[in-house]
């Protein structure tokens, strides 16, 4: 009977310890929601409501029908959809080639790039200045295109290592059987390979363009108002005396929405993709 009550406590416990966890987690979301719906000076009353006695949806309409919202929202979907391009066309047949083939230096060469891509990363604003200065001479600034190009850049390194550890997954009887009936590696990796290894690629999608439809601080160095993305122009609500919580908090959530959709369309995908890329034989 004890050891009875006792199990019935710590189980009491532990879940308020994981209701309220997930209280704190989710609040600001909520307080995100809150302030988009609320008027513009209710946000700086001291009277604190978890529901709003007054609801508008000014911000909503204001960003859909008089801002650049969805200027801003077609330069991100270029971005990102071009850097998941990019990021395909050059990971999956590098990290096929880590996974399939013996060469000198394979592992080496391949963790040396990881960590001198997190090196580069880590120098900061110089690494910032010096990329703007090479684009400026090159005449390549205020463009998608080079955008997405460097963002691309930077994900091939981890995609390549998560996607090669999933081809690692994969039979080399597959490889073996395309082969002997006479098929090119480009029609492997096409036709036998992508088909099996569709959760390891929709990881690298959804890794690179969720990465590019988040980055702030190149976009915002590189493109002008014209090409701004999402990230930048939520940016531009701040204010040097005033910023507009309520549009802005608007605006935060029409941001989150399509990667919050695109995750529960390929969480299966991503789920299996995460699994199998973290096995290594």
């Amino acid at each position: 009977m004890k050891k009875r009550m006792l199990t019935l406590i710590l189980t009491v416990l532990l879940t308020a310890s994981a209701v309220l966890i997930v209280v704190i987690f989710l609040f600001p979301i909520y307080w995100v929601v809150l302030s988009s719906i609320r008027p513009y000076g209710s946000l700086f009353t001291t009277k604190f409501e978890l529901i709003p006695s007054e609801v508008t949806w000014e911000a909503y309409t204001w960003l859909i029908f008089e801002s650049k919202f969805f200027l801003w929202l077609r330069n991100s979907l270029i971005v990102s959809i071009l850097t998941v391009v990019f990021t395909l066309v050059l990971v999956i047949p590098s990290a096929y080639s880590f996974s399939r083939f013996k060469f000198f230096g394979k592992e080496k060469f391949l963790y040396g790039y990881l960590v001198f891509t997190q090196f580069a990363g880590g120098m900061g604003i110089a690494g910032l200045i010096a990329l703007y200065a090479i684009l400026a001479y090159l005449n390549l600034l205020n463009s998608l295109f080079v955008l997405a190009l460097i963002y691309a850049a930077g994900n091939v390194p981890f995609n390549t290592w998560l996607l090669k550890t999933y081809f690692d997954t994969i039979p080399r009887d597959f490889d073996e059987a395309a082969l002997v009936d006479g098929a090119s590696y480009f029609n492997l990796i096409v036709d036998v390979l992508l088909p099996i290894a569709k959760p390891g690629i929709a990881t690298v999608a959804i890794f690179s363009f969720m990465g590019a439809w988040g980055e702030f601080i190149l976009a915002q160095t590189i493109l002008s108002p014209e090409n701004y993305t999402l990230p930048v122009g939520l940016y531009s609500f701040v204010g040097q005396f005033e910023t507009k919580w309520n549009y802005f908090s608007a605006m935060a959530i029409l941001f989150a929405v399509p990667v919050v959709v695109m995750y529960l369309l390929a969480q299966r995908y991503l789920q299996m993709g995460l699994a199998m890329g973290g096995v290594k034989k």
